[in-house]
């Protein structure tokens, strides 16, 4: 009995040892997405206050995004994804570049968790339970998907951007490399381009599956 109490304390002590590693080699990223889930509670909690015209407001431009995308082919669907998702890619990185730009490089998570906090929990005050699927098969996995690259895109911007700043004030830091900068973000748009494939490969395999109204 002593030795099972022995080698489950032992047990014990290696976890938190290694939460507590893990959690200070990647505070910045956990930062992140504590930010995105924060937008997307807040996001959820404005619903509540919105007036009916902005619910009603994004109830139509999401149904329109939705029929939309129904009624076009896979190609199409991806080219407009890739697009808008690469477009937001493209910004992060140059804001890597930009010493005074982590202000702004933090509310990119928060936002996007807002916008879709605000979006599902519209869904969810007009529709009921019958949106679930809706938000389930169409915007939860390629959210979930992208939203990793984006933060995995903030972190390594602001890993530049503050070794940079450093460089300005000539703190004598080793800057961060611009060729493991390039290939984490090749990586991360890899990923991104798989969750826009993963929504127009449901648009197109699902299209009348979960209507809404």
């Amino acid at each position: 009995m002593m030795r099972t109490n022995s080698h489950g304390a032992a047990r014990r002590r290696y976890y938190t040892r290694y939460l507590a590693h893990y959690t200070r080699k990647n505070y910045m990223l956990l930062l992140l997405g504590g930010l995105f889930v924060v937008g997307v509670a807040l996001g959820t909690l404005l619903v509540r206050s919105a007036g009916a015209q902005t619910v009603e407001l994004m109830l139509r431009l999401i149904g329109d995004f939705s029929q939309r995308r129904r009624n076009q082919p896979f190609a199409q669907n991806m080219w407009a994804g890739l697009l808008s998702g690469m477009g937001l890619l493209l910004a992060l990185f140059v804001s890597g570049f930009c010493a005074v730009a982590r202000p702004a490089i933090f509310l990119v998570p928060l936002l996007r968790g807002l916008g879709f906090g605000f979006s599902a929990a519209s869904l969810y005050a007009r529709y009921g339970a019958s949106a679930a699927g809706f938000v389930a098969v169409f915007l939860l996995p390629g959210m979930v998907v992208s939203s990793m690259a984006m933060l995995f895109c903030c972190n390594e911007s602001l890993r530049l951007s503050g070794s940079l700043w450093g460089l300005l004030r000539s703190r004598g830091d080793d800057p961060y490399s611009l060729r493991i900068y390039c290939a984490r973000y090749i990586a991360a748009g890899a990923l991104w381009t798989l969750a826009i494939l993963l929504e127009a490969a449901l648009y197109a395999l699902l299209p009348n599956a979960f209507v809404l109204g």
